[in-house]
Formats: structure tokens, sequence, C-alpha cells
């Protein structure tokens, strides 16, 4: 007896070490930061390019630097400028990243009239063509992003989507599902290209909505929250007082899971509140954070 008591207590310090340990190891890792979030989630989207049907979709005119470009520069040569618009604008990439340029005319194979060269870019940069793609509605700066990192940068391209590239790109960004349909990418991008279609403006207006929201996610305390992403994603609507258009505002908002909203104190069921643009006092009354906390937990 005296011996199993002896294995049973080494067994409890080994263990007690062993929590202590993963405790301490815990605390000197890194805090996951918003930043760190959106450049794995960009991977994983660059990634999925091979899924995606640019036979279809077409690819955006892209070429070389022929020579080294200086900050300011206006004029840049580049390898092929024949499939060049007369104006438009560009990204010009190296390995230091890139930037968005515009050019008001061509000239061979030079681009003329330039404007937003930032740096200096060497010789065998690449520039590609691209619109700005936040001017379709329901289309923000980091999902832009995720577009141009699976090789979509223009309205061409989206306007060229059928109901499956919408799927596939709707699962490759990582969007909600059914929301490049619904917002209507592929007629907005229509129109801007001078094509007479129609849209469906109650679609527009939720799409209008959501941008809305996620405008508002700075004035979000998620330091307290803490940051999730598409791929950490909860069952919001398990959540009593959460419907399908209210966890759409509140994954535009970066709040994606049942451990962020556990964690609202009394002034972030405010901010949420407000920047949902929900009703008054709804989700402190809805008990978000109670009915938060025991299905996190459930999860366990």
């Amino acid at each position: 007896k005296k011996a199993e008591e002896e294995a049973a207590a080494k067994k409890k310090a080994e263990e007690e070490a062993a929590a202590k340990k993963k405790a301490e190891e815990a605390k000197k890792a890194k805090p996951v930061t918003k930043e760190a979030k959106k450049e794995a989630e960009l991977e994983r989207v660059k990634s999925r390019a091979e899924t995606i049907d640019f036979k279809v979709l077409g690819k955006a005119t892209s070429t070389e630097l022929k020579s080294e470009v200086k900050k300011g520069a206006t004029s840049l040569e580049v390898a092929d400028a024949s499939e060049f618009a007369d104006a438009g604008s560009a990204a010009l990439m190296d390995d230091s990243g890139s930037t968005v340029i515009s050019w008001t005319g061509k000239e061979g194979n030079a681009l003329t009239g330039v404007s937003g060269i930032t740096r200096v870019f060497g010789k065998a940069a690449v520039v590609t063509t691209k619109d700005d793609l936040q001017v379709i509605k329901g289309i923000g700066p980091f999902i832009e992003e995720k577009l141009n990192a699976l090789g979509i940068t223009t309205y061409r391209q989206i306007a060229n989507m059928n109901a499956k590239l919408e799927e596939q790109v709707n699962e490759a960004i990582e969007f909600f599902p059914g929301r490049v349909k619904r917002d209507q990418w592929a007629n907005q991008a229509k129109i801007l290209l001078g094509e007479n279609v129609k849209l469906d403006e109650k679609a527009l207006k939720q799409a209008e909505e959501l941008e809305r929201v996620a405008a508002k996610a700075e004035k979000i305390d998620f330091a307290t929250l803490g940051v999730a992403s598409v791929s950490d994603k909860d069952d919001l609507q398990t959540i009593k007082g959460i419907g399908p258009f209210i966890e759409e505002k509140l994954n535009a908002l970066g709040i994606f899971t049942f451990e962020q909203i556990s964690k609202m104190t009394a002034k972030i069921e405010e901010e949420v509140n407000i920047a949902i643009e929900f009703f008054p006092g709804r989700v402190k009354r809805d008990e978000w954070a109670k009915q938060a906390k025991q299905l996190h937990k459930d999860k366990q």
C-alpha cells in the first residue's frame, strides 16, 4: 500500500511539474497578433490559387521591368507592353513588396505619365495590371488583399466569374458562404467595365452595411477579446439572439469564436452592439457572453 501511495504521489508531482512547464512555455510564447493571423490567412489563400479555374477567369496582364526604375520615375520600360492599355493602373512587385502605380500613356514598351513609384525597383520586378477592387461593394481592404493573393486583380477577371467560380473564390478567400454571389461581384464588375446589367439593390445595401461594420473594427478592444480568423470560426448562430446576418456582421468585425464573445466586458458589449448596428442593449440583454462561456466550455 505504501508503495502504491508513493507511486501515486510521484505521478502527481510529475503531472504538476509538466503542467507548470507547459504554463511557463505558454507565457514565454509570443502572443498571436492580428497581423500574424492576417499573414497566415493570406498564405492559405495564396496556396489555393490552383483550385481556381483561371482558364475561364483569365489572368491579369503581366510583364517584367526591362531596366531599374528610381523613386518618383515618370516612365518605365517593360519587356512587353503590347497587352497593356494606353492608361491604367498596376501593381509593381519585387521580393521586398509591392506598390500600386498608374500611367496615362504608352510608347512602344514604355509606360509614360507614371505615378506612384515610391522606391527603387530593380530590373525584372513584375508589373501586373490591377484595378481598385474596393470599388466593388462587399470588397474591403483585406478581401482585396486576399483576392490579389489568389491572383485576381482586375474587374475583367471578376466579371468573368460564373456560378462555379463564385463558389470556388468564396471558399478560397474564406469568405462567408454565398457572399460573392449575393453581393453580385460579377455584375458590379461588368458595370465598371461599361456593360449593361442590373443589380439587386437590396443585396447591395446588405453589402454596404457589412462594409460599415468592418470599418468599425478598430473601435473594438481586441486586446481583451483576442484575435481570431475564419479558420477558427464557431457557429455563432448557436447563441440565442444571433441570426445569419448578425453572425456575418460579427465576422466582418473580426469576431468569429465563442471564446471571443465570452470575454466581452460591459464596455465591449456596448461597443459591439453599436458597431453591428443592433438594437440598443441587445448584446447584453441576450447574455451573449454568458451563453458563449458555456458553449466554449462545452467544446473543451
